[in-house]
Order: C-alpha cells, then sequence, then structure tokens
C-alpha cells in the first residue's frame, strides 16, 4: 500500500511540474555578438547564420523541437543550453522526462538570424532571483554553495527555505529567504556589516612544505597566516604521493592561534633486497645507511642506492616504486681484483746490496705475465783504492758508487686476494762511477759487469691500487770488463750476490 501511495505521489509532482513549467522571461540580447562571433555562430541548411537562444535552467536533459523549420544545434554550457535556431523560428516545444513538456511556444518577438536572445525557463520547482549587496565585488553563497560575485542574476532557487551570504573580506551579511510559489521573481538585497570584532588570528603550520588546503582553495605551502572568524574550522594538507590530511581547530575572537596541522602521510612501496656477500651496506641519495633485508617502507618513486662493502666492487641500483608495491631485488658484489689481469705499474725503493741504491720500477702485467724495467742510483760508496802508474808511483785516491739498469720477466701467482708472487728472472748492467778523493787520476770510471738475475717480488695489498713489495734476487755475473774486476776486487765488493729491493708501487 505505501509503495502504491509513493508511485502515486511521484505521478502527481511529475504532472504538476509539467503544468508548471512555463518561459518567464524571453527577450534579445542587444549587446551579445555571440551568435554572430567566429568559433560561436553557426549556420543553417540554407546557410544563413543562424539566431542563438541562451536558456537560463538549473537542470539539462532537456529536448527541443522547432517545428517545420527544426533545430540548427544544442550545446550544454554552464548554467545555461545554447539553442541555435533558424532565422525565421516561431515556435518551440520543450521536453523533459522529470518535467514534462512546454508545447508549442511562440517567441514573443521575431526571431532574426545573426542575433542572439535569452529565455528563462522556469522548470516549476522554484523560481528566479537577482542578488545585489552594498559592497562591490561581495562573493555569494547560497546554501554554503558560491554561486559569483555581486550582482548575480537569474539565479534560480527552488522552493523552500535558503541562506544567503554575501562576504568581503570581514564585512559580510547573512539573509534567510523562503521561496514560495506565489511569486514570479525574487530581487534580494542582502545588508552587509563589519565583522572585524568577531575575528581571530591564525597561524597554520605544516611540515615538508605542503600545501594548505582551506575551503576547498590552496591558500599556502607549510605556513599560512590569516584572520578567521570565530567557529570551527578544517584545514586539509596535500602533497604529491602522500596521503591527504585533516585537521579541525576552532577559533575564538580576538585570540591568537598557532595550529600544527597534521602533515600529509608519505605513499610508501617496499623494498626487499638480497646480498652477497652477508654485511653489504646499502645507502641511499641522501647518503643515509638503510638497511634492506627486509620488507622495508620506501616513499614512492625513484630512488638510486648504493651497495657497498669493503674488499668488493660497489654497485648501484635504481628502483622505482609505486604504492603499496614491493619490489624484490638481488645484489651480489664482485670481490675487488686487487691483482688484475692486465695493469700498468711504476714504484720505487731501495735496493741492499754491496753497493745500495735507489730503485725507480716500472712494469705491466697481462694475463699473469709480468714484463718489468728497473733503475737503480747508487747511494753507498765503496771503500777507497789506492792507484799507482807502471813505476809504482801514487797516482789517486778512488771510491766507487754502482748504477744498475735491469730487465726482468716474472709470471705472477695469487697466494690470497691481497697477497702474490712473482717469481723472475732476468738480466742486469752494472756500472760503475768514480769519485776522486785525492790526485788527480781518474780510473775505472763507466766499468760494467754484466749479470743474469734469479729472484722473485713478493705483492701485498694494504688499499685498492697500491702493492708494497720486498723483491730477493741472486745475480750471476757473466761479463765484466778488467776494471770492473779489478776495482771489485781491491774495494771488496762483490761482482753479482745477493741482493733485495723493498718499496711501494702504484697500479692502474
Amino acid at each position: 500500500m505505501r509503495k502504491l501511495l509513493f508511485f502515486f505521489s511521484l505521478m502527481v509532482s511529475s504532472v504538476t511540474m509539467a503544468q508548471n513549467m512555463k518561459v518567464v522571461q524571453f527577450n534579445e540580447l542587444t549587446n551579445d555578438l555571440t551568435a554572430n562571433r567566429y568559433g560561436t555562430s553557426k549556420t543553417d541548411e540554407n546557410g544563413e547564420t543562424a539566431a542563438l537562444i541562451k536558456i537560463v535552467t538549473p537542470e539539462t536533459g532537456f529536448s527541443f523541437d522547432g517545428g517545420s523549420l527544426g533545430i540548427v544545434a544544442v550545446e550544454n554550457k554552464a548554467g545555461e543550453i545554447w539553442l541555435y535556431v533558424p532565422r525565421r523560428a516561431q515556435r518551440l516545444t520543450i521536453s523533459h522526462s522529470a518535467f514534462g513538456v512546454l508545447r508549442n511556444y511562440a517567441y514573443p518577438v521575431p526571431i532574426e538570424g545573426a542575433k542572439t536572445y535569452e529565455m528563462l525557463l522556469d522548470i516549476g520547482t522554484g523560481v528566479y532571483a537577482t542578488i545585489t549587496a552594498p559592497v562591490a565585488k561581495s562573493e555569494v553563497y547560497i546554501d554554503n554553495e558560491y554561486v559569483g560575485q555581486v550582482p548575480v542574476y537569474n539565479k534560480y532557487l527552488n522552493y523552500g527555505k535558503h541562506t544567503i551570504r554575501a562576504i568581503n573580506g570581514k564585512i559580510e551579511g547573512t539573509v534567510e529567504q523562503y521561496v514560495t510559489a506565489d511569486k514570479k521573481s525574487l530581487s534580494i538585497d542582502v545588508e552587509m556589516k563589519d565583522m572585524s570584532h568577531l575575528y581571530g588570528d591564525v597561524r597554520v603550520l605544516v611540515d615538508n612544505n605542503a600545501d594548505i588546503i582551506f575551503q576547498g582553495k590552496r591558500v599556502a605551502s607549510g605556513l599560512w597566516d590569516t584572520q578567521l572568524k570565530e567557529g570551527s574550522y578544517v584545514v586539509e594538507t596535500r602533497k604529491t604521493n602522500y596521503e591527504d590530511s585533516k585537521t579541525s581547530f576552532t577559533v575564538k575572537r580576538g585570540e591568537k592561534h598557532t595550529i600544527n596541522a597534521i602533515a600529509p602521510s608519505p605513499y610508501t612501496g617496499y623494498l626487499s633486497v638480497y646480498t652477497r656477500p652477508q654485511g653489504v651496506s646499502s645507502i641511499d641519495e641522501r647518503g643515509k645507511y638503510i638497511d634492506l633485508s627486509e620488507h622495508t617502507p620506501v616513499l614512492v618513486g625513484s630512488h638510486q642506492f648504493t651497495f657497498q662493502k669493503k674488499g668488493y666492487v660497489s654497485q648501484n641500483r635504481e628502483y622505482t616504486l609505486e604504492r603499496n608495491q614491493v619490489v624484490k631485488d638481488t645484489v651480489e658484489l664482485q670481490p675487488i681484483q686487487y691483482f688484475k689481469p692486465f695493469a700498468f705499474y711504476f714504484g720505487a725503493g731501495y735496493t741492499v746490496r754491496t753497493l745500495s741504491g735507489a730503485t725507480g720500477i716500472i712494469g705491466a702485467t697481462y694475463r699473469n705475465h709480468d714484463v718489468q724495467l728497473n733503475y737503480t742510483f747508487g747511494l753507498s760508496s765503496s771503500s777507497a783504492v789506492n792507484t799507482y802508474d807502471d813505476t809504482g808511483n801514487y797516482q789517486s785516491r778512488l771510491s766507487y758508487k754502482m748504477n744498475s739498469i735491469g730487465v726482468k720477466y716474472g709470471y705472477q701467482v695469487m697466494l690470497t686476494r691481497k697477497m702474490a708472487v712473482v717469481p723472475q728472472v732476468g738480466y742486469s748492467v752494472n756500472m760503475l762511477t768514480a769519485k776522486q778523493e785525492d790526485g788527480s787520476v781518474s780510473f775505472g770510471d763507466g766499468a760494467s759487469c754484466k749479470a743474469l738475475t734469479i729472484g722473485a717480488k713478493f705483492l701485498a695489498v694494504p688499499m685498492k691500487h697500491v702493492y708494497v713489495f720486498i723483491a730477493p734476487e741472486y745475480g750471476i755475473a757473466m761479463g765484466k770488463d778488467k776494471s770492473f774486476d779489478l776495482i771489485s776486487t781491491q774495494a771488496d765488493f762483490s761482482q753479482g750476490g745477493f741482493a733485495a729491493t723493498l718499496g711501494i708501487m702504484a697500479t692502474f
């Protein structure tokens, strides 16, 4: 029974609205050139510029019938419908599924092409109102909905009670308006007063420089200073890739308020990275260490991570995460190759032998084959040697230093990741330089001895690209001139024998 009564009341309401739908105003807009302007004009079937009727109505979903002359075009605009009709159109039928039919409405003025007209269509549920206020550019709100700045023309108000507010800064006014069917139109003037005494100072703060939204509008980022009328309010904070947050607060007249708004919550995904070996550190783009061994929440977007461990080659990875997405990955670090299969090196050291000196080294390795060139600059001097002429007369007293140049070949064998040995064979030339301590005759300057060397180079790596080494060797004299043989015997130094070089090298 209740369903039948509801259906009957709906039918009665529809019939009533259909009977009440009418045109309350129709006139030409003499200063409106929309119908004859490029981009908004239309032509009919005869190629003539059509007339434009701007139908003001709060609803959509209408159908139009122009009779034998027809309709040129229909366009729905905000708050109105643009109906293009041919020149000399006389009648119009308007239909709607809820509001019924307005049949054969006769235009009260002749319809001319390329001209614009306005029709106020009353759908039978309210009246059209004009709203004014004494302060120019005041914003008008009807039932808390913004409808524009004063004056507001042809605003359709449904029957019933409406709250109309006009606001301009701290000057505002409110009118309670009852709309009834006994009036064809309304003219509402909102009286306004200065409400400064009702306001309080408000400062809103939010972290991360988030946007502050108040009454649907973005008003600031991070910090907002304003004055609000006493009452309760809500601010919303927003940030890209963050969950919006809302904060409620109350304003008291004449007081200062500091509101620490709730910051938006970041959208996160989850990153889980398994690493080999264990103990690998992961560092984000900010330089902060972060544990990615579990499902770690990470802000959505692209992020750079560096994975590193002492003794291993670091890796950089980029991950792009979406909201609530879980990204898994495996990162395997490779051990640092301290001893490269192909490398150049150079270094310096000190060679300990019967006549010691400083040694410079340069060389290269290729697939563990090691070729080295070295030069030793003599520093220590031999014992003094006296020289005599053929008749036995004294000539000079001389001491000697020995310079050496040599080449060596070896094969590099890694003992550990940071230690290696290079067995070596080589060939060297040892040359003497004489220093006169007394007398005027020089003897043996430039005397030389050639030698075959056998030894090894032991390498250790204190840090990447740096080696320390010790290279013992034994030299076998193979060729020497008479002066070298005589001097070495008298000065009592070895023509070959044992030697060892201790030093440091750089590799690249």
